[in-house]
């Protein structure tokens, strides 16, 4: 009974430690800017592929940040072909057009649901094999720390993607990394010509 009582404690240390130890990198990379954003389609097909998911069955989910541009960016580079994505923010306003282009342009249904954990666990739960969370929160906001079970969860912002010598490119995804291979020839404008500029500076 004692040694079952130490065991018991010496577990629950070393979880908090392993959590602090992760709060703290988290602090450290607050001012981190994802310097591979532009070249997220061409990272998530590798991610598929290798997942063995097709683009037709890919149903990301977006847990959108404190700045929407990164979502909105990620929405276009990504809806083209899709067959669903539900967009999890508190700005649901600012992807209205957004979602109204999509649909008449690629008969995309683009679901904006203001961001609620209750919400996030109800789709979660009804979501299928090509159910991808794409997490655009910066540490500390929102959520914070979330577990997704067996769901493929790829944080933006909250880890580095790191660069795994010449293209190729370290992507965390959950508690793991994927190498996937980049480009040379990187996005670094985040608006198209379609998605004015001044028209979502404007919404809030």
């Amino acid at each position: 009974m004692f040694w079952g009582h130490v065991l018991c404690l010496a577990r629950r240390l070393f979880f908090r430690s392993e959590q602090q130890k992760e709060e703290q990198v988290l602090q450290e990379e607050e001012g981190y800017e994802n310097p591979y954003l532009g070249q997220l389609r061409r990272i998530m097909e590798q991610i598929l592929e290798q997942k063995k998911i097709s683009y037709g069955q890919f149903a990301p989910v977006f847990l959108d940040g404190a700045d929407s541009q990164y979502a909105l960016w990620a929405a276009n580079l990504l809806g083209r072909d899709l067959n669903r994505l539900t967009i999890l923010t508190e700005h649901p306003a600012y992807f209205e057009r957004f979602a109204d282009n999509m649909y008449e342009e690629h008969g995309l249904i683009a679901e904006v649901f203001f961001k609620e954990r209750r919400k996030l666990t109800e789709i979660i739960s009804d979501a299928g094999k090509g159910c991808v969370i794409l997490d655009f929160e910066k540490p500390g906001e929102g959520f914070g720390r979330i577990l997704f079970e067996k769901k493929l969860y790829i944080p933006v912002f909250k880890k580095r993607w790191e660069s795994a010598g010449n293209l190729d490119i370290a992507v965390p995804i959950g508690y793991n990394t994927m190498i996937v291979r980049g480009s040379e020839e990187e996005e670094t404008q985040l608006y198209f010509d379609k998605f004015e500029r001044a028209f979502y500076e404007n919404e809030y």
